[in-house]
């Protein structure tokens, strides 16, 4: 629902707010403009000011103070009167007061739309659209990062517009929630719909003591008003009033011009003083700061428009792209996408051209375009992405609901495709959801739920040969994920573990092209190496920081791993392709809660990196767990060294193959009432290694949490318990 009003709200409404955003840019734009250039003189009390001008400016009829801090005078003339600017200082005139024809035109464009009172309805209109937007857009991005209370913490690196939309909108949201809700209100009171206290009048003083008019800097209540609280100032006429009327930003009264006393004050009531608030709120009146502020999220409002239609657009053109494309209810294999950015219709229009080809009438369209029923299917084939930590992609936010009405025979055969990323908890969530509930619905599988991290050539390949096997024919998947800049990495020096092994392991030190600008990074960020053109790349965690003047890696050789291979054939000196990736969701929170670092095999290695930076010898408790002792392992005498010198508190080793074999789980229960005391003092779980020991430590945390009432679900959302997995 909230990504339907997201999305209908824009498209219904972006001109709309876009005239708005643009408008609101240009005059807080003015505001910071005019106290940039208005004099200093906020120091100044009431009285020193009027007592200059009445010097310099007998005629001096009235005196007003402009939000920027501009004093504006009033003079009589024979004519009538001229409006000037002058300085709070000297009292000179420093010329006419000529208000801005165009900041006019763009004020009651912003204001009314250039439609005069008619046109202030549709104003508050846009409010009205924008807080709505902003509302589901916080809802949709909490839901994306996997909770609200990850809108306060880094987005996961990404690439492409979408990415961006979501970083600018976060930042933005508190402002232009702030915005939205003064406009509505600013709106709703010049409707005469919400009373803004300006009704009441100020009573005039019947009678006045009638005393000598005296210098306007020796009245006292003019001498104990500062300036930057004025907002108007009638100066007595020359034959009649013997008094000064003042307004000021929380009330009104008059001043006896020759006792100085006030005659009498009155301040502003509730409705005036909210008014006030949310006139400053909205205008930046008297908040240099502020009009910055507003301004930079005027600007990041029409960002977020842009590349919001732009990705509406993109989705759009791609699902009504495919070559072909067959009647639904003559097809014989449908396709149906559930795409976020966009990426997944170009692997579904990869298989849709393929299958074609092969004279197999094909209908693809966006997972909530399902229909009720389709007479001729057979194979229900669907790729769907996951939106943020297991919730459904914006092209299937109705799928689940229109599969429980709809009338698909079981006679259909259904193969799930789940793209997506493996640093995720819930890594292709909404792909199982939706396998689940084709199975409740008692459609057979044409194959079983295959899932994609982040693009991976092979598993794409697997799924189309697979896949291709089942339908009879030949079918390829090529990666369409866009790669990160490359800039070529030299092998400094290399360390290897283990060589009598098919697997062995091997430490490595790369040195960053000196050409490109000094990079930051961190032990626990990735470091994204290509094995070769047109390959996606491979992600290894990071163990070194760039103080160290090196990125360093472990990586184990694979038989089968192509880029694990290169790596280990890399010669000392040569080059590969590479690139860092921020990686700020697996580092240790700030402070002295005691660490408890778990890994297995190369996930060692951004670990042995915190424990290098440890250097205030936190409580840092580390359990790995490798394969043997005898040839030694990665990192063996530097873990001695950080235990020896306190960086490392406990060190917990744990081997599978020899006389005590263990897993590193194994491990964990054996110390079970340390760790559940380190966890009673709050400490923070960082995992690092394979899926299937990950899943093994979870286990073990999850007996060790229930004793005390809580469980691992429970320190994710606290951010104590972070898992880097692959």
């Amino acid at each position: 629902m909230s990504q339907r009003i997201h999305l209908y709200l824009s498209l219904a409404l972006g001109l709309l707010l876009m005239l708005s955003a643009a408008s609101g840019l240009v005059l807080s734009a003015s505001v910071l403009s005019g106290y940039l250039q208005a004099p200093a003189s906020d120091t100044q009390s009431v009285g020193q000011v009027a007592e200059r001008l009445v010097q310099q400016l007998p005629n001096i009829e009235r005196l007003e103070r402009a939000p920027d801090g501009e004093l504006r005078a009033t003079l009589a003339t024979a004519e009538g009167s001229d409006q000037v600017r002058v300085d709070p200082l000297t009292a000179a005139v420093i010329g006419p007061y000529q208000p801005s024809a165009t900041l006019s035109w763009v004020r009651d464009l912003h204001r009314e739309l250039l439609l005069g009172s008619a046109g202030r309805w549709l104003s508050g209109l846009a409010a009205l659209a924008l807080l709505a937007l902003a509302v589901s857009g916080a809802w949709l991005l909490a839901r994306r990062l996997g909770g609200w209370h990850r809108l306060l913490l880094p987005i996961k690196p990404g690439q492409g517009l979408a990415h961006w939309h979501s970083v600018v909108a976060r930042w933005a949201l508190p402002v232009l929630l702030v915005s939205a809700g003064s406009g509505l209100y600013l709106a709703g009171s010049s409707q005469g719909w919400i009373s803004d206290g300006q009704d009441v009048e100020l009573a005039y003083p019947e009678t006045v003591d009638a005393v000598p008019a005296a210098a306007p800097g020796t009245l006292s209540a003019l001498r104990n008003l500062e300036l930057q609280d004025l907002r108007e100032l009638e100066f007595p006429s020359a034959n009649q009033a013997s008094y000064f009327t003042v307004r000021t930003a929380t009330g009104e009264g008059f001043v006896n011009a020759g006792s100085g006393n006030w005659i009498s004050y009155q301040p502003h009531g509730p409705a005036r003083q909210l008014y006030e608030t949310m006139y400053e709120l909205h205008t930046a009146a008297g908040s240099p700061m502020w009009s910055l502020i507003l301004g930079t999220a005027s600007l990041a409002c029409l960002f977020l428009g842009i590349t919001g239609t732009f990705a509406w657009w993109r989705r759009q053109r791609q699902s009504r792209s495919v070559a072909g494309n067959s009647p639904a209810q003559q097809a014989e294999a449908i396709i149906l996408v559930g795409s976020q950015g966009g990426s997944t219709w170009d692997y579904a229009r990869q298989l849709h051209e393929q299958l074609a080809a092969s004279g197999m009438p094909v209908h693809s369209a966006s997972m909530n375009q399902l229909q009720p029923s389709y007479p001729q299917a057979r194979y229900l084939l669907i790729l769907t992405a996951t939106h943020g930590d297991g919730q459904a992609p914006q092209s299937a936010s109705t799928f689940l609901q229109r599969l429980a009405q709809s009338r698909l025979t079981p006679e259909l055969q259904a193969a799930v495709l789940g793209l997506g990323d493996s640093r995720f908890q819930h890594f292709c969530g909404y792909a199982e959801q939706v396998e689940e509930q084709l199975g409740a619905r008692g459609i057979k599988p044409l194959l079983a739920l295959h899932k994609v991290d982040r693009g991976n050539p092979g598993d794409l390949e697997l799924w189309a040969q697979r896949l291709g096997r089942a339908l009879g024919t030949d079918l390829k998947l090529t990666p369409v994920q866009s790669t990160p800049a490359l800039q070529p990495l030299r092998l400094l020096s290399r360390e290897v573990f283990g060589e009598a092994d098919e697997a062995p392991a091997a430490i490595l030190r790369f040195a960053l092209d000196a050409g490109q600008p000094p990079a930051r990074f961190a032990p626990g960020d990735l470091l994204a190496v290509s094995p070769g053109p047109g390959l996606a790349p491979r992600y290894y965690s990071i163990a070194s920081a760039d103080e160290d003047g090196a990125v360093e890696i472990c990586v184990r050789r694979q038989p089968q791993g192509l880029c694990s291979q290169l790596l280990h054939e890399l010669p000392v000196g040569a080059c590969v392709q590479g690139s860092l990736q921020p990686h700020p969701d697996f580092r240790p929170d700030a402070g002295q809660h005691p660490l408890i670092l778990v890994g297995a095999g190369t996930g060692l290695a951004p670990l042995i990196g915190f424990a290098r930076k440890n250097l205030a010898q936190r409580p840092l408790h580390l359990y790995w767990g490798g394969r043997h002792a005898q040839a030694g392992f990665p990192y063996q005498t530097e873990l001695q060294e950080c235990l020896a010198d306190g960086r490392l508190t406990r060190l917990g080793l744990a081997f599978s193959q020899g006389p005590a074999a263990m897993y590193v789980q194994d491990r964990l229960r054996q110390d079970a009432a340390e760790l559940q005391r380190l966890l009673a003092q709050g400490a923070q779980i960082l995992v690092c290694g394979s899926r299937e020991m990950a899943a093994g430590v979870r286990a073990v945390m999850e007996a060790l949490l229930a004793g005390q009432g809580g469980s691992v679900e429970q320190l994710k959302q606290q951010g104590r318990y972070r898992e880097d997995v692959y």
